[in-house]
């Protein structure tokens, strides 16, 4: 028969198997235990089993045995170590999954020191040796525990051959693929098997809850995306900036507080950064800079532009300041275009209303947007001009007003400015001042 052995240098007090909620090690950011609750349900679950287990605390056996009691018309099995009663029930962790009892033993030898976990064969446990000054965890392997054993890499870091990265607060990056994996410390907090991911992460700044996986998805992403950003591994930065895309890292929370490393600006270099969600809008720019350019998702683009500003070259520059690569140029109108264009200021300036800033025309990823008013310019978008003159000169005559005031769009104080602007025309023509 095939067992695990789970060893670490001392030994172990035997309180740890029944006193629930005593653990030294929740104040020490070093190690991995704080709950004092995983190897109580360890103990329950392999109890309830009926798993075959043998402890050895240096040469001296921990004894373990169940014994029936009634509760309220109930049958439960209340668990002994080393024939004194607990307060322990063998229907404790009724939801675990057998790794969770590899996790919780493997831990707590790594929390102590000398930690190694191996296959062994033995006629039966009773053949199982103790090892002097170790604790030692004999566990016999069923097809569940085999599987964490054939599959380690999916369940802790230790033995992992394809790092990447790592800093001195214990944090690493390995090769990541098909899946997402998150440690903690070295041990799996979350996976999900269908989601793409740049990386698999081993992070000990994690928050987990009691049952040892993360305890907040948005404050991790949210902390995950700061972490990123301050990587300076430029090897690292490249894998994020050319690769993101088809991963699960596009839609972490780019826009959140934290500030982008120098390696961010020096693997961009003088790229020419697409919105990637806008990339068929700029399809002919990407044929024409093919290498110059890197695609990227909206938030992380705008949030790059945000702090490096001019030293970054972002598709659409030269039209709109926020650089949302929202815009693109007509550079040549058509004639059509031109004289409805020309007769709508012609008649703006008849009335007499004064165009203060030069008009543009352009398209925009936007299709509800009809004009914007960026950089003291009046952005007209091609599709006014299939909807008539009135149009044109409505949203010349709105743009003009955002540029002069700086009011924004649906604002109050906006809506309040246009109405003033209507009644001083009504006074110009009537002579009749309010």
């Amino acid at each position: 028969m095939k067992f695990i052995k789970i060893t670490s240098r001392g030994e172990i007090d035997d309180r740890a198997f029944s006193l629930m909620g005593a653990s030294p090690k929740r104040n020490d950011n070093t190690k991995i235990g704080m709950f004092g609750s995983g190897l109580k349900y360890s103990l329950a679950y392999l109890l309830n089993k009926q798993i075959p287990l043998k402890v050895f605390s240096g040469y001296r056996e921990v004894a373990f045995e169940t014994k029936e009691e009634d509760f309220r018309g109930s049958s439960v099995f209340r668990i002994y170590v080393n024939g004194e009663k607990t307060s322990l029930t063998t229907d404790m962790g009724m939801d675990w999954e057998s790794w969770f009892v590899i996790r919780e033993i493997y831990c707590n030898a790594l929390d102590e020191s000398e930690a190694s976990v191996s296959m062994l064969d033995f006629e039966s446990i009773a053949d199982a040796p103790p090892v002097e000054d170790f604790t030692t965890f004999y566990i016999q392997v069923n097809d569940d525990f085999k599987e964490v054993i054939d599959n380690w890499d999916l369940y802790f870091s230790d033995k992992r051959k394809d790092l990447l990265y790592h800093d001195s607060k214990m944090n690493q990056l390995y090769v990541g693929g098909d899946s997402s994996l998150f440690y903690r410390m070295g041990i799996r907090c979350q996976y999900t098997p269908e989601l793409k991911s740049l990386f698999h992460y081993d992070l000990s700044w994690i928050k987990i809850n009691e049952s040892r996986v993360i305890a907040s998805d948005y404050d991790f992403r949210y902390d995950l995306t700061k972490y990123l950003k301050s990587i300076n591994d430029e090897s690292i930065i490249h894998r994020l900036v050319y690769n993101i895309n088809d991963y699960f890292e596009k839609n972490l929370y780019w826009q959140c507080y934290g500030d982008f490393s120098d390696a961010w600006l020096k693997v961009i270099g003088t790229k020419c950064l697409i919105p990637y969600e806008n990339a068929g809008f700029w399809e002919d720019e990407i044929k024409i800079y093919k290498n110059k350019c890197i695609l990227l998702p909206s938030t992380l683009l705008q949030s790059l532009k945000l702090q490096f500003g001019d030293e970054i070259t972002v598709v659409g520059d030269n039209s709109v300041s926020d650089n949302k690569g929202e815009i693109k140029l007509i550079s040549d109108m058509g004639k059509r275009e031109q004289f409805l264009l020309d007769e709508s200021l012609d008649f703006l300036k008849s009335i007499p209303y004064e165009v203060k800033y030069p008009v543009k025309v352009a398209l925009f990823t936007n299709p509800a947007i009809l004009g914007q008013a960026k950089d003291e310019t009046i952005y007209l978008s091609q599709k006014l001009f299939e909807m008539g003159k009135k149009e044109i000169i409505s949203a010349i005559i709105e743009e003009n007003e955002h540029n002069k005031t700086g009011y924004s769009d649906e604002t109050r104080v906006f809506q309040t400015h246009l109405i003033y602007l209507l009644i001083t025309s009504f006074e110009e023509r009537s002579g009749k001042y309010l």
